[in-house]
């Protein structure tokens, strides 16, 4: 069958990128149907779900997902990668590959300043499937011990402990210091350190160069985590055993595809977006990297100050076992089974304890990659900046460095550095600070709020005349969901995630219960006892919305057609909106009448 290059179908959604697409298909005997744009990944590609039909005798189509990424620095070697990783196969690890990466068709083409990569989607073509982001936290740590196991074990059963760097004119290999270990972690995204300088420079200063700090939010002295130079105190330790293997280099929950249903196994999962591959990568990077990533995204937000305290402290700590009443239990558990699948890995090849103090460097590194990210809030992103530290001193200490017996410069943290309090999640609840542009309209400018109620400044303070109880109930309910309010008014469907919805939900049925509590303190004013009743209702009215975008937000098929209409505030998320905005009115109204 002949085409036409006339024949051009909107693919993605640029008419000369379409008509070079369809230019090559024709060119390659290849036909495509249905094209439906899907979300794009954090690499910068557009990602096409479409059936495709090759027209050659004897070959088989099917549905497809094309990949078109901009050949620019850092992505112009993804194809190249991403084939590796597949073609990496040694006596072991055959079974990992074939079952957890995702395939490559044989087509992979350079197209003007693109490359367009073929891909069979993930999975094994039964269940309907989604990615790690926004699981439900009861499944996170069987999935997360379980990918672990696969990138360490599966995918290495032959790690090296070589070393990247040059030797001396005889040929010698140098050790690895500890500086340069955290240092080849980061290189991976060289423009992370600058970024986090600049980030904490106001407050530094000067003290920014020391090399042992006292940081706000602690009590001991640390290292600090930044100081990666050859007279540094990482630099003066040798790491031993450095392990190195293929590595996934970018895993993160957007990265691990898994199916839908909750009673699938855990070892069901699929790695995407290959284009970090490495085959000689230090090994520690992709589990510490994961777990952050978790961290920062599903759980850290929730967690007010003394949790997050006891969370440095189980992380930092030589012991898997993650401790502490405060840490909500998946994130406790998933830790805990991270931790351990790392030891036995090791445990498996005799390469304890070296391989077990790695951790500390790997945490360091991913740390610091976090802090470094500015859609971020903060106090996510100082308290981060204290994990590297922390991790950091764990690291020398297991190495006998000393600490300086002299007065360390005291630094503060940039910006607020308050956790969120009574469970008050801050705007990374699944509504990242990237998400809301500047205003405008259309792909490039914040999304049209008109229809989404976003009261403005504070709650009005309490009347004076009564009990306090009724009075304090309303505003911390203004206070916990205030802050979700202002930013789903100013953030795209695409970015809104399950878990602050799911949030939002229970903390409403928790003030439900305790609002109707008879035993409340109300005030003597009139027409107290109606206003509670007003806002009760209103309570109750967050629940039907809040399962329906729930629901659409964890139903990958309908999540991608809202993306492919490019709906950026479907009547889901308009009806969530509302009745929290609803729920805020009357709260206020309620408020000035006290």
């Amino acid at each position: 069958m002949e085409h036409s290059p006339s024949e051009v179908l909107p693919v993605f959604g640029d008419e000369a990128v379409d008509k070079e697409f369809a230019d090559w298909l024709v060119q390659s005997f290849l036909e495509l149907n249905e094209p439906e744009l899907m979300a794009s990944g954090r690499s910068g590609g557009q990602l096409v779900s479409a059936v495709l039909r090759d027209l050659r005798p004897g070959r088989r189509g099917g549905l497809r997902i094309i990949k078109l990424v901009p050949a620019r620095s850092g992505t112009e070697t993804e194809p190249h990668n991403h084939r590796a990783a597949l073609s990496g196969a040694v006596p072991g690890n055959e079974n990992f590959i074939s079952r957890h990466l995702v395939e490559l068709d044989d087509r992979t083409s350079r197209l003007g300043d693109h490359w367009v990569m073929i891909q069979y989607p993930a999975g094994d073509g039964t269940d309907a499937m989604t990615t790690l982001a926004g699981q439900p936290a009861r499944r996170l740590p069987a999935l997360v011990e379980e990918i672990v196991k696969g990138v360490l074990g599966g995918w290495n059963p032959d790690p090296s402990t070589g070393t990247t760097r040059k030797g001396d004119a005889k040929g010698n290999d140098k050790p690895l210091s500890a500086a340069q270990f955290v240092t080849q972690v980061l290189t991976v995204s060289p423009s992370r350190v600058p970024r986090l300088r600049e980030w904490l420079e106001p407050c530094w200063g000067p003290a920014g160069d020391s090399e042992w700090l006292s940081l706000e939010g602690g009590s001991r002295v640390l290292p600090n985590p930044l100081a990666l130079g050859e007279g540094s105190p990482l630099g003066r330790c040798q790491v031993r055993l450095a392990l190195r293997g293929r590595a996934h280099g970018d895993l993160h929950p957007g990265n691990i595809v898994v199916p839908v249903g909750e009673n699938t196994s855990p070892d069901q999962f699929w790695l995407v977006d290959l284009g970090q591959y490495a085959a000689n990568a230090l090994l520690a990077r992709d589990p510490a990297h994961l777990l952050m990533c978790l961290i920062a995204d599903e759980f850290l937000p929730e967690m007010a100050g003394r949790a997050r305290e006891e969370l440095l402290t189980a992380l930092t700590g030589y012991a898997p076992d993650c401790a502490g009443p405060l840490i909500p239990q998946g994130l406790a558990d998933t830790v805990t089974r991270v931790r351990r699948a790392m030891i036995d890995w090791g445990a498996g090849h005799h390469f304890n304890p070296p391989w077990r103090y790695q951790w500390y460097l790997a945490l360091q590194a991913c740390a610091l990659m976090v802090a470094a990210r500015d859609r971020y809030s903060d106090a996510d992103r100082w308290w981060f900046f204290r994990l590297a530290a922390e991790a950091c001193g764990a690291y020398l200490r297991e190495a006998g460095a000393e600490e300086p017996k002299d007065t360390v410069p005291a630094v503060k943290a940039p910006g607020p550095t308050a956790a969120p309090t009574r469970g008050v999640p801050s705007r990374e609840a699944g509504v990242p600070a990237a998400a809301t542009p500047s205003a405008g309209t259309g792909r490039s400018g914040a999304p049209d709020v008109s229809d989404a109620p976003s009261p403005a400044g504070s709650a009005p303070a309490p009347g004076t005349g009564g009990p306090a109880g009724f009075a304090d109930v309303l505003a911390e309910i203004w206070d916990v969901f205030e802050p979700v309010l202002r930013q789903l008014s100013a953030t795209p469907f695409g970015q809104v995630k399950a878990l602050t919805v799911e949030y939002v939900d229970r903390r409403a049925t928790d003030f439900e219960l305790t609002l109707g509590d008879p035993q409340l303190a109300m005030p003597d004013s009139a027409g107290a006892e109606e206003g509670r009743e007003q806002v009760l209702e209103r309570l109750r009215r967050v629940s039907d919305p809040a399962e329906n975008l729930r629901t659409l937000l964890l139903h990958p098929v309908r999540r991608m057609e809202v993306l492919a209409r490019m709906q950026r505030r479907p009547v889901e998320l308009r009806a969530f909106v509302q009745a929290l905005g609803d729920l805020l009115h009357e709260i206020r109204r309620v408020l000035k009448g006290l």
